[in-house]
């Protein structure tokens, strides 16, 4: 079943539902910015917006979970911030900054042949 299959099956088990189960109103708020590009896009894919987050709850609920990865954004701690002005201080004072990726490559190689 591809995606727009999907999608046509669950339009028409909402309706059925619709006929066989009580329903509930769901309100929720979000910036007209958001509301608005979310309703184009969907549109864009033949969805209303009702359809679509309809969608994502029963995508849900079938996976016992958010349906995508959610990550968190990586943190800068002071003390990497530190560790990294550090490592530039170093690599300026030994005359290493600005080397090209293949000059650093060159030293990892020089550094990996000495170690051995």
């Amino acid at each position: 079943m591809n995606f727009m299959e999907f999608v046509l099956f669950l339009q028409l088990e909402s309706y059925t539902n619709l006929l066989n189960m009580s329903t509930t109103t769901l309100q929720i708020r979000v910036e007209d910015s958001l509301k608005e590009q979310a309703m184009a896009l969907f549109e864009r894919l033949g969805l209303d917006l009702p359809t679509a987050i309809r969608i994502f709850l029963k995508k849900s609920v079938s996976e016992n979970g958010v349906p995508f990865e959610i990550k968190e954004k990586p943190r800068v701690s002071i003390a990497g911030l530190e560790a990294l002005y550090a490592l530039n201080a170093e690599a300026v004072r030994t005359g290493k900054a600005g080397l090209t990726e293949e000059e650093i490559e060159a030293e990892i190689a020089l550094a990996h042949a000495e170690n051995n």
